[in-house]
């Protein structure tokens, strides 16, 4: 077996679903989808006659496909790695691995490598689409490679940190937003030095083409002028800086793999609580006379109490008073125990931390600028928002996972919960222990409308849309996770939903903009990509529980989010705000109701699903 038993299970077992070639022809296919986009925006069907056009094609063309092929893998690589042990752990498999002959790195390279098969396959299924990009000029053979290392040492790097988050900590939720803050704070941090310290550098490279991917991307397209060679010495300073890192966090996990996974079978937060409650027991136990106890000092032997006798007066400490659950236990267990763990301060404090550095750069940026939000400043409240909703959905996703992989979904079901508790316990549960990843993006929306750099009719426009969205993107992941079994793929099909919606908005816009808004002659090619968009939602949301309202949403989100996208660029704020309102709303409830309503058919508990 080369490189281990994980390994070699995972390259046997990965391409045995459909999935696995499903996705490899779906990424080819929205490059071409997107490069013939590109073409009709840029040159549309006029002829041809001058190489200088083919080249300028190429390069922009190549600048979309790169920065796409990097952001999936900053953003697929670590979360595959994470949710690759994290899930494990939940469903108490991960120790079983540790009891193996198996050594510490071969389980932590194992897991790294296992967790790659299926993006690399992909990525590489891409390559011959980039490569075309080469040949029509602008772009060279040696750049293409050299790009495609960078990308797969940003990868692997970013797999580390995943890895390494989900062996030290315990749920599933706080490995996935870790994963997903640190990997943004990698690049923000870099950023923020470099404002602070705009000449340093690294073996002769400044910091933010040393240390940044999208940095070093730019680098590697767009090589200086006055030195032929930058764009070789700044992607291997680049490379090498990620793969030592990568060498470090792969080498300090097996060191601490068995110090953080000690072989117990209960998460270490739970064994830390019981052996607090052992000890203030044992703590009871020895201020008491030995008379005040029944059982002979033989029999106190014979169960390991070894209680001391003790003269003094006993000391009864008071009785807890027992806490009263509300007429909806599941919203009362979310919002007042620690379900998801005992150290949230951790994920909210990384936020807090990114949230401060990306107001900081905007209003210090922005100061002298009369109007912020009406240049490429708007991309950092626009990125927040999206990494709030990003955190909302690993919450609504892993509250269905981490209750199905422990075995206590079965146990809900059993009890007199009706479905509308379960359903909206959830949802609230997941929007409340979120809360401060949505109040502090409305407090900044506030103050930007203090400051007067929005109106107070576009300041109701943004919260009401930004509030919609999270109930959009938890209802998203409650829905996933009742829809898969697979608590693996529930938390893939999840986040890469709100991700590929994400991105396929930031591409649209990018392209009527890089059209000078003249898009109406290529409406066409937008309505094919466009229309791609709406097959593959259908595909993510509504292929396991096929329903009228999701398909019609499925269908109608694409295009309606199209023409909202053209209205905010026209200006046109009510019309974005009415429809977004209308499609997104629609979505929420084509979700709500059938998981309400329909709710053993949603989990497969019918014979019709299950035979």
């Amino acid at each position: 077996m080369f490189g281990g038993p994980i390994i070699t299970r995972e390259f046997l077992t990965a391409p045995r679903p459909m999935r696995f070639y499903v996705l490899r022809a779906a990424f080819a296919t929205t490059m071409f989808i997107l490069m013939w986009t590109a073409w009709q925006l840029l040159i549309g069907w006029r002829e041809i006659q001058d190489f200088g056009t083919l080249a300028r094609f190429g390069s922009v063309l190549y600048l979309l496909f790169a920065l796409l092929q990097l952001t999936l893998l900053l953003f697929f690589a670590p979360l595959s790695a994470a949710t690759a042990v994290s899930l494990e752990k939940d469903r108490r498999t991960f120790m079983l691995l540790l009891m193996t002959d198996l050594s510490d790195l071969e389980i932590v390279l194992g897991k790294l490598v296992a967790s790659f098969v299926l993006i690399l396959v992909v990525l590489l299924a891409g390559l011959p689409v980039l490569a075309l990009c080469a040949m029509l000029g602008g772009i060279s053979f040696g750049q293409v490679a050299n790009l495609f290392a960078v990308t797969a040492a940003s990868g692997l790097s970013g797999g580390a940190i995943g890895l390494l988050i989900a062996l030290w900590r315990d749920r599933t939720f706080q490995s996935i937003s870790l994963t997903i803050l640190m990997v943004v704070l990698s690049v923000v941090a870099v950023e923020a030095v470099a404002f602070l310290l705009p000449n340093l550098t690294l073996f002769g490279v400044p910091i933010v083409e040393a240390l940044n991917p999208y940095r070093a991307t730019f680098a590697v397209l767009y090589p200086a002028s006055d030195q032929t060679s930058a764009w070789r010495t700044s992607s291997f300073v680049y490379i090498a800086l990620r793969l030592l890192a990568a060498a470090v966090i792969i080498l300090f996990g097996s060191f601490m793999l068995r110090k953080w996974n000690p072989g117990k079978s209960e998460p270490r937060e739970q064994r830390d609580e019981s052996l607090e409650e052992v000890k203030g027991l044992v703590d009871d136990l020895t201020q008491t006379p030995a008379g005040a106890i029944s059982a002979s000092p033989e029999e106190q032997d014979s169960i390991g109490l070894n209680v001391p006798r003790r003269t003094h007066r006993r000391v009864v400490s008071a009785a807890r008073p027992y806490r009263r659950a509300w007429d909806n236990p599941v919203l009362w267990r979310e919002l007042m125990t620690r379900a998801y763990g005992t150290k949230p301060l951790i994920i909210k404090g990384i936020y807090a931390l990114i949230f401060a550095l990306g107001v900081y750069v905007f209003h210090s940026v922005g100061a002298d600028i009369k109007q912020p939000l009406a240049t490429n400043l708007a991309l950092i409240p626009i990125a927040l928002g999206i990494l709030s909703l990003m955190l909302v959905n690993a919450q609504g996703v892993t509250a269905l996972t981490s209750e199905r992989d422990a075995g206590a979904l079965d146990l809900l079901l059993v009890t007199e919960l009706s479905p509308k508790q379960f359903i909206l316990g959830k949802l609230y549960g997941a929007l409340y222990n979120t809360k401060e990843m949505i109040l502090l993006p409305v407090a900044w929306i506030l103050y930007l409308s203090y400051r007067g750099f929005l109106t107070n009719e576009n300041t109701f426009f943004v919260l009401a849309d930004f509030l919609l969205l999270c109930h959009f993107a938890a209802m998203l992941g409650v829905h996933s996770g009742i829809s898969y079994t697979n608590s693996r793929a529930a938390v893939a099909n999840s986040l890469g939903t709100i991700f590929f919606l994400m991105a396929g908005i930031g591409i649209c816009a990018f392209l009527i903009i890089l059209s000078d808004r003249e898009f109406g002659r290529q409406l066409l090619s937008f309505m094919i990509f466009i229309g791609a968009g709406s097959v593959a939602l259908f595909g993510s949301l509504g292929a396991r529980n096929p329903s009228q309202a999701i398909a019609l949403v499925a269908i109608l989100t694409p295009f309606w989010t199209f023409y909202c996208v053209i209205s905010l660029i026209n200006g046109e704020f009510m019309a974005a705000f009415l429809f977004s309102m209308g499609i997104y709303g629609f979505f929420v409830l084509a979700m709500l109701v059938p998981a309400v309503s329909s709710f053993d058919i949603a989990l497969g508990r019918t014979s019709a699903i299950q035979g």
